[in-house]
């Protein structure tokens, strides 16, 4: 009798510590959003932007395109998708203006060495917070709030410079912006403006 009890607590102890660590993992998984590691500092040279994955949609051949907002705004936001996005192009054609001032002034772009920052999200670190110096008023931030999350995203060789936002409607494929960034690449609706 005594082996049967012994035999049973060396079976159920481990199965049962075994139930206790997949629950642990189940609820770390829920309590981060699938990701298991906190988001990363950024706003220093070569950063990762982490955000949720949308996947894109395709329009079937000879359908009309549907402009359907995209999750990509998080918390309660008022006003029109159509409006923020049209803001959204608005920014990155006046911050394309004054990097091109900046670089007239200077002789080249504000340089993350390539990589990609927020745009002056962190005041200390970003360098795109360089064309503050060149814009007219203050350095806009996204429409959507969160800057980290919805906002826009600059780097530079100090010679090229590129500026990305992210939209919430849908886009044709043909007007998303290419870009080798992990992290930008999973955003559905993102465009750029780039010079010289």
């Amino acid at each position: 009798m005594n082996d049967i009890k012994r035999l049973n607590w060396a079976v159920i102890a481990p199965v049962g510590l075994l139930v206790v660590a997949l629950v642990a993992i189940l609820w770390l998984d829920l309590a981060t959003g699938g990701e298991a590691e906190p988001d990363p500092f950024l706003g220093t040279i070569g950063t990762p932007v982490r955000g949720t994955f949308v996947a894109p949609t395709s329009t079937p051949p000879g359908a009309e395109p549907t402009r359907r907002a995209v999750p990509t705004v998080t918390g309660d936001v008022e006003g029109d998708p159509l409006e923020r996005d049209a803001l959204r192009r608005g920014d990155l054609v006046r911050l394309l203006l004054a990097a091109n001032a900046y670089r007239d002034e200077h002789g080249e772009y504000p340089s993350t060495g390539g990589n990609l920052q927020s745009l002056c999200v962190y005041k200390d670190d970003d360098k795109g917070c360089d064309l503050a110096e060149t814009y007219e008023g203050e350095l806009p931030e996204d429409p959507a709030g969160d800057p980290i999350r919805n906002g826009y995203w600059y780097e530079s060789t100090g010679d090229t410079v590129k500026i990305y936002a992210a939209l919430e409607l849908e886009i044709p494929d043909d007007e998303r912006c290419p870009t080798e960034n992990v992290d930008l690449r999973v955003k559905a609706s993102l465009i750029c403006i780039e010079g010289p």
